[in-house]
């Protein structure tokens, strides 16, 4: 063998260490292939369990006992709510507000959450209105809550 191919033969021998960039693209490829495995299963994983169907009945139940109340002619702080829609909150249009709702083992409102009406007297009368009195039914043991609830206010529901 000449001195040239000894030295040719010994650079093929030798493996000179992978750059940085070639050890991230080696990474990068084998997280790849991982990060495939974890998206095909995580999908299935990541899907949230089916809601009870009494929970949904309980949240019905809450939401037409809120909208029943809030169209009580009778209560002084429901017909003052829909004064202010009347008189600017809301003149002609429903206002939806979502509402996050914390019921006690006896049927009564504890917390309750929503965003502002705009009218620190209007967010008290709807305060009022739906924790002033007792659902006629206390929620299902094992219920998350808090419950979300879409109420939807207009002007003309308070009106005798």
């Amino acid at each position: 063998m000449t001195r040239q191919d000894e030295q040719t033969h010994q650079r093929a021998q030798y493996k000179a260490p992978p750059s940085s960039s070639t050890w991230r693209h080696r990474l990068c490829r084998w997280f790849g292939v991982l990060g495939l495995a974890a998206a095909s299963v995580l999908p299935v994983a990541a899907q949230p369990a089916a809601i009870p169907q009494h929970w949904i009945s309980y949240a019905q139940l809450t939401s037409n006992q809120f909208q029943d109340w809030l169209s009580d002619p009778t209560s002084a702080a429901v017909v003052r709510l829909h004064t202010a829609l009347a008189d600017g909150l809301s003149k002609t249009l429903a206002l939806d507000v979502v509402a996050r709702v914390w019921v006690a083992a006896d049927g009564r409102v504890e917390r309750l959450e929503f965003p502002s009406l705009g009218n620190a007297q209007a967010d008290a009368d709807l305060r009022t209105v739906l924790m002033s009195q007792l659902l006629p039914e206390s929620p299902p043991p094992d219920m998350r809550q808090p419950m979300v609830l879409q109420l939807s206010l207009s002007p003309e529901a308070g009106k005798p």
